[in-house]
């Protein structure tokens, strides 16, 4: 199981409108997808595109049809799709305490009724629509989250009892949360998890973190963190001193190999990738690493993303990441 994320389109866009929405992601996009030999793409996918927060619970055709037709372009190429609800009423993962969904009990129906709403509208569509209920939860505990996840699923299954769920864990979908969430009984349910780690190559100079964006020294894989202790601070974390390697890939991934032979469940990472700062060299080799260790571990994978890393200014109509692409392709 091999894709890629459409990220930069239907969510995180900044200011673009329709005129971007019409052409960052064309059918030709997802032809192009298919031939390389992926099997699906994850499509995030931003509430306020389909739905007004002065009008809640009304759901805009004008927006929705972007994902009917991503839809319909995917079935044509033989693709399946995730559809993550990555921006949600009273929920960011940048948001911080901004943020009130596992709190306020009246934005909570507002998001499942979205829930609800593309249960209906999909009810129709099988195995190749999977619905990805929340992005990167970033929470003091995983409590309230589960409780939510649990009940919108519940809401899902009223409507489409075979609609195939995914859930991730708390801070930003780590693969070390994934035991503290609810294992639910129903094989219907599947868990994700993001993968970015070590950060201090990955998100190398990454513009919308002060701490990333200060430090400028290249970073490349296989990463000599003792060459980058003003990154740290001079303080480097235990579990990143020394050479990060493929077996420090392996260690990180533990939590995910512990999870799938506790729970006999299979697992996603929905999210994994190199900023466009670090040389081609270095990000094709981590990719490299990371797929064959997924793969080994039988866990599906979606590179973030097709039309680059950050933000959409980064590329005028040229992929940033065909690179990574042939990578995850070659290893499907």
């Amino acid at each position: 199981m091999a894709g890629a994320n459409l990220g930069h389109w239907i969510s995180q866009y900044g200011t673009k409108s329709h005129g971007h929405f019409k052409s960052y992601i064309q059918e030709k996009d997802l032809e192009r997808i298919a031939s390389w030999g992926m099997d699906h793409i994850r499509l995030p996918v931003d509430y306020f595109i389909f739905e007004s927060d002065d009008n809640p619970g009304v759901y805009l055709e004008s927006g929705l049809v972007y994902i009917d037709n991503c839809i319909e372009w995917c079935r044509k190429n033989g693709l399946n799709i995730i559809i993550d609800l990555h921006h949600a009423p009273g929920y960011f993962f940048t948001k911080g305490d901004k943020n009130c969904l596992m709190e306020d009990a009246a934005m909570q129906e507002r998001y499942i009724s979205i829930w609800r709403f593309f249960s209906k509208r999909y009810i129709n569509e099988k195995d190749n629509v999977i619905f990805e209920l929340l992005n990167e939860l970033v929470a003091e505990t995983s409590e309230q989250w589960n409780a939510l996840w649990v009940r919108t699923a519940e809401s899902i299954h009223a409507i489409s009892p075979d609609r195939k769920i995914m859930i991730g864990g708390n801070h930003w979908n780590s693969v070390d949360e994934l035991k503290n969430l609810i294992v639910s009984p129903y094989r219907n349910i599947l868990y994700t998890f993001h993968m970015y780690k070590p950060m201090v190559f990955t998100h190398q100079r990454a513009d919308w973190e002060e701490h990333m964006r200060r430090y400028t020294t290249p970073v490349e894989y296989p990463v000599n963190t003792e060459e980058h202790a003003d990154f740290y601070n001079g303080n480097i974390p235990d579990n990143e001193k020394g050479i990060l390697d493929k077996e420090y890939l392996k260690r990180i991934l533990a939590p995910a190999v512990e999870f799938i032979e506790k729970n006999k469940r299979p697992l996603y990472c929905g999210e994994y990738g190199v900023i466009k700062y670090a040389s081609t060299e270095s990000a094709v080799k981590w990719c490299e690493d990371l797929s064959d260790l997924l793969l080994s571990y039988g866990i599906g994978r979606s590179v973030w993303s097709y039309r680059g890393f950050s933000n959409i200014t980064d590329v005028n109509n040229e992929l940033t990441n065909m690179d990574y692409i042939k990578v995850i392709s070659k290893k499907s």
